[in-house]
Formats: structure tokens, C-alpha cells, sequence
């Protein structure tokens, strides 16, 4: 049997002029990047939200950096933004209703990054579970309120055995990231939007969110699937060079390569067979996941 393509989110606006809707012959989450049309419309119908897809592509488009600042974004805890923590948290829950079990809000980070499209594997869910999801998620709170909600998440729950945080993660705070940005990066006079920045151990993505306030070169690299994937999640949320980088003729040189070995995962982080694993040298990767 011939396999069928995967279906085109892009072919599709472009051929009916909309986005995919419940009752297409398609459902609207079986699309790879299905919600990141939301993501890149939402600024023009929020008043103060800043744009940076459109400034990325606008300066993809210029083959230049613009005569203009990064548009900037003033990161908080995630308690300070308790209502839309609030809202994730539902999210969770109904994924719990409808999968069970310990890992569900590790089915909604898989979810989530397929309809982001940063993983090439949509989820399989069990019946209902899909469409639930569909109408539950408005990602507006979270571009209104930017945070990285699901790294706080994650922390709450580190430890041994079948957890969602079996390494133990835990993010440095915002306002520690945003002070050392501000004095590793901030201090430096002219303009840094191309230097380079490495977090050789990226978590979720924390210090590359406050640098990107300077850089539109961000890499970072983690043995943890789980924080690979949540920081890819923010970066699309709010910092699209993260997954996105700029092409070498604009930043006036080659984008840094991956590591010259692969990294392997510890024993306990090993996956099911057949699972994909973001590895520091994977060149596919918009970062150096």
C-alpha cells in the first residue's frame, strides 16, 4: 500500500484561504505546525503584543538585519501570571481524563510540539482526546503573558522512578535569567543581535528567552528529551530565531555546528524503541538539540 502523504497546513490555507476547521475532510490537529498560524496572527489582533515572526521574517526577507530593535519581551514568573498558569493546568487535566496515568503532562508537551510543529510525530491519543484538546487550548493568555509556564510545571514534580522529572530539573527564575542577561549581554554597547549565545545546558530554555532580548543567535543543548522539546515550545512562543535561525548571510558567518560527537543518553533516559531522541548532533534541529 502506497502511504499517504502527510497532510500540508501550508497547501491547505493557500487553497481554501482559512484554517483547517472541525467537519474538514482532515481534522484541523492532524496537520504537522497546525497552531503555529494562530501564533503568527495573534499580534496583528492584540493590541501592544509584540510581533518577533514578523520581525524574523522581515528580516529574513530584507537579507538584513532591519534598521529597527528586536521587539523586546519582559519576562515573569510564572506565579506572578497565576491566571494563565491556571489555564495550562487545565490543559493537564484533561489530558489526565482522557489518557490517565502519571505522564500526562508529558502527553500534552508531545501534543503541543507537534501542533507547534517542532516534533515530527503527532501523539496517537486516545479517542476524543484530540478534539477535546482543540477546543480547550487559546494560546492568546500565554503570548499576553510570556513565561515559561511548563518549565514551572516540570520543576514541581522532580524525583526518581515514573515521574514527569525524573533528572530532577529545575530552571533558574526569571528574574535571576533577566539579570544576568542584562549583565553578560545588556552591558555591551552597539548592536548584538548577531552574537552568539550558548547554554550548554538549555533546560527550557530560560536564558536564551532573556537573551533574546540582544541576540537573534541563540543555540543551547540538554540531554533531556523533555526540556529539548518544552525550550524548542517557548522558543516558538517567543523567541522564533530559537528555532529559526537566521541564515549565515545575514549574521556574516557560518551558524555554529553541532557538536563534533554524539551525547549519549543516560541508561534511565534511555526511550522506547523506535522513539525519537533530540541528540546534540542532530543537524535536522533548528537548535543544537
Amino acid at each position: 500500500m502506497t502511504p499517504q502523504p502527510e497532510p500540508d497546513i501550508v497547501a491547505f490555507i493557500a487553497e481554501n484561504s482559512r484554517f483547517p476547521h472541525l467537519g474538514d475532510p482532515v481534522n484541523p490537529w492532524d496537520y504537522r505546525g497546525w497552531l503555529l498560524p494562530y501564533v503568527f496572527n495573534v499580534p496583528a489582533c492584540v493590541k501592544d503584543l509584540p510581533d518577533r515572526w514578523d520581525y524574523l521574517q522581515r528580516t529574513v526577507a530584507a537579507g538584513k538585519l532591519l534598521d529597527e530593535p528586536i521587539p523586546r519581551i519582559t519576562f515573569l514568573d510564572s506565579y506572578e501570571r497565576s491566571d494563565t498558569m491556571k489555564q495550562v493546568m487545565k490543559w493537564i487535566d484533561l489530558v489526565d481524563r482522557y489518557e490517565g496515568g502519571w505522564s500526562s503532562f508529558l502527553r500534552l508537551i508531545e501534543w503541543l510540539a507537534w501542533a507547534l510543529g517542532v516534533s515530527k510525530y503527532q501523539p496517537k491519543m486516545r479517542e476524543g482526546a484530540d478534539e477535546a484538546l482543540y477546543r480547550a487550548i487559546n494560546i492568546i493568555p500565554l503570548l499576553q503573558n510570556p513565561s515559561d509556564y511548563f518549565g514551572a510545571i516540570l520543576a514541581e514534580h522532580r524525583g526518581g522512578g515514573k515521574t514527569w522529572n525524573p533528572n530532577a530539573f529545575y530552571p533558574t527564575p526569571h528574574n535571576v535569567c533577566e539579570m544576568m542577561a542584562q549583565m553578560l549581554i545588556g552591558a555591551d554597547e552597539g548592536d548584538l543581535r548577531k552574537a552568539n549565545v550558548c547554554d550548554p545546558c538549555v533546560g527550557t530554555g530560560r536564558m536564551l528567552l532573556h537573551a533574546s532580548n540582544f541576540s537573534m543567535c541563540l543555540y543551547g543543548m540538554d540531554i533531556d528529551q523533555t526540556v529539548c522539546t518544552i525550550s524548542k515550545i517557548n522558543g516558538v512562543l517567543y523567541a522564533p530565531w530559537m528555532v529559526v535561525p537566521l541564515p549565515a548571510a545575514i549574521i556574516g558567518h557560518p551558524v555554529p555546528a553541532p557538536p563534533p560527537a554524539p551525547l549519549p543518553l543516560p541508561h534511565e533516559q534511555q526511550p522506547e524503541p523506535g522513539t525519537e531522541v533530540f541528540r546534540c548532533d542532530d543537524k535536522g534541529q533548528g537548535m543544537l538539540f
